[in-house]
């Protein structure tokens, strides 16, 4: 969602109204007949869209209407206390609504506070999330803590910490959740299904995919890194020298490389100015995620073979013993993704530094 949204800033877009500046505001009363796309500190409807709206900013607030379709980017809060007729997509820190969304909501946030009502399905992944107000189908959540105090028009499906269920709560479907504890169920509380709490949530094809996606992360993993040793050639033979002669340094600078692009992108994302720039450097970044262990990969693929079978064997073969480790060895998978990550990306860097030193 958040590329889509970013893609969408960045082409020229011939239909709807383009707005780029500090505070976006359409005033009470006004009304816009078209689709509003905006990028600003603050994106305010007051008034009325009739169309979709796009908005990256610090801050969103609908106490209009939007009669369309609702996609954000937020770096702040979003508050909706007035009514969006389609769906609200939002990636944001906090959101709160207390008004209406006529169609499905779908959110990315640390904290939710729902106590307006939602038309058909919420779909919530987070940190916290309390819904006071009404959903008229279902509800679908991953989160630590949720607190329902309001009606469930269908199923309730939650991953959750702790779940609790106020005395104003209302399930006319199922409840299927999986929690490190029971949920708190007040005395008056009104299910009209099953209750349900499982150790296992996820399906037998939802298992299928997710092992799908792995192998074809590891294919992906493979060609990206031959296709990075093909373009980068001298660069990335002196990564794989890197790792193998300096291990501890390149994994120092590799960490610091993790940690300083989101602080310095989040400040960033303040000011109209360095949205552009905080978009390019987290772009940057995750290409760096991916791109980044293939150097103590490539190296570990060297030791398994002994130095023969060239590069591209050794990038093979120490790519896919990597992520089978990580797979027979769970609890340790993300320190062995780390410690790669780290070296190699790390290596990278420290490779390209002297290079271009040399030339």
């Amino acid at each position: 969602m958040g590329v889509t949204l970013i893609a969408l800033a960045a082409l020229p877009l011939v239909i709807g109204s383009l707005r780029v500046t500090g505070r976006i505001i359409i005033p009470e009363g006004d009304v816009l007949e078209e689709d509003l796309y905006a990028m600003g500190n603050l994106v305010s409807i007051e008034g009325t869209v009739r169309g979709d709206v796009f908005a990256i900013s610090s801050e969103l607030r609908i106490s209009g209407s939007v009669e369309g379709d609702v996609m954000a980017l937020v770096g702040g809060r979003v508050d909706i206390t007035g009514d969006v007729e389609g769906a609200v997509r939002v990636a944001a820190i906090r959101l709160g609504l207390g008004g209406s969304v006529g169609d499905d909501l779908a959110a990315f946030v640390v904290e939710a506070d729902l106590a307006g009502s939602v038309g058909r399905d919420v779909l919530f992944v987070g940190g916290e999330a309390s819904i006071s107000g009404s959903v008229g189908r279902d509800l679908r959540l991953q989160t630590i803590r949720l607190g329902i105090d309001g009606e469930i028009g269908r199923d309730v499906l939650a991953k959750v910490e702790s779940l609790t269920f106020g005395s104003g709560a209302r399930i006319l479907g199922d409840v299927l959740y999986l929690a490190s504890s029971d949920a708190a169920v007040a005395d008056d509380v009104v299910i009209d299904g099953q209750f349900t709490r499982r150790t296992v949530l996820a399906p037998v094809w939802a298992k299928a995919v997710t092992r799908a996606i792995s192998v074809l992360s590891l294919f992906a993993l493979i060609v990206a890194g031959l296709a990075a040793s093909w373009t980068f050639r001298s660069t990335s033979q002196r990564a794989v020298s890197m790792v193998e002669d300096h291990p501890l340094r390149s994994g120092l600078v590799g960490l610091g490389l993790l940690v300083a692009p989101p602080l310095l992108a989040a400040p960033l994302f303040l000011t109209l100015v360095g949205i552009p720039v905080a978009v390019f450097v987290l772009l940057v970044w995750l290409l760096a995620l991916v791109l980044g262990p293939i150097p103590a990969v490539t190296r570990f693929g060297t030791v398994l073979l002994r130095g023969n079978g060239g590069a591209a064997a050794a990038l093979v073969l120490g790519a896919v013993v990597w992520r089978g480790a990580m797979w027979l060895l769970p609890l340790v998978a993300a320190l062995v993704y780390l410690v790669a990550l780290a070296v190699g990306l790390g290596a990278y860097a420290t490779a390209g530094w002297t290079l271009r030193g040399e030339h």
